[in-house]
């Protein structure tokens, strides 16, 4: 069964789309921080105009993992496999690291996917290029994780984002810099 909506009795109801992944990206150059993220657009249902990280729902006949990398290449162009070859990468495609479940949202379950990309301290930032129309991400751009963190996100990104730091990546950040590990 495609993913679909109805609407019954004046409610919105989504088949086939209880689950979104939400892939929470960073990049490291030398101990700073950036984090990519994606304007949405205009033919968006939700948070029009706000940044994001990049995710959204399981499609049919998906792994959760797939879908991760799925949306990361639509909303930023960026290829999640081809960059856990060329960097060192902290995290997994393979399970969440947290489940969050609110039935009373669109979806039911959101899983988050930490992945941390560790570039060597002059590399420059891979390219974003959203590959999805500029009515679902206007645009693509780097920003600094201090920054990033004190942003209005849409769907709260920011709370994410430190979540993720607070409890998968705890240790690592100081709220400046990235302390990198095996570098003490």
């Amino acid at each position: 069964m495609p993913n679909r909506c109805v609407h019954i009795d004046g409610q919105e109801i989504w088949i086939s789309r209880s689950v979104t992944v939400l892939p929470v990206l960073f990049f490291i150059v030398g101990s700073k921080g950036y984090v990519p993220l994606g304007k949405r657009g205009d033919g968006m249902p939700d948070e029009r105009g706000k940044w994001a990280l990049p995710g959204g729902y399981l499609d049919y006949n998906e792994t959760t993992g797939e879908a991760a990398i799925r949306e990361t290449w639509e909303e930023l162009g960026l290829n999640l496999l081809q960059l856990q070859d060329d960097y060192r990468c902290l995290g997994s495609l393979d399970q969440p690291y947290h489940v969050f479940s609110q039935p009373i949202r669109k979806q039911n379950v959101t899983l988050r996917f930490p992945l941390m990309f560790f570039l060597e301290s002059k590399a420059e930032l891979p390219k974003l290029q959203p590959q999805v129309s500029k009515d679902e991400v206007l645009q693509a751009q780097w920003f600094s994780l201090e920054k990033a963190l004190t942003m209005a996100l849409a769907f709260n990104h920011e709370v994410v984002m430190q979540h993720c730091l607070d409890t998968y990546y705890k240790g690592y950040y100081d709220g400046q810099s990235i302390l990198i590990p095996g570098s003490e």
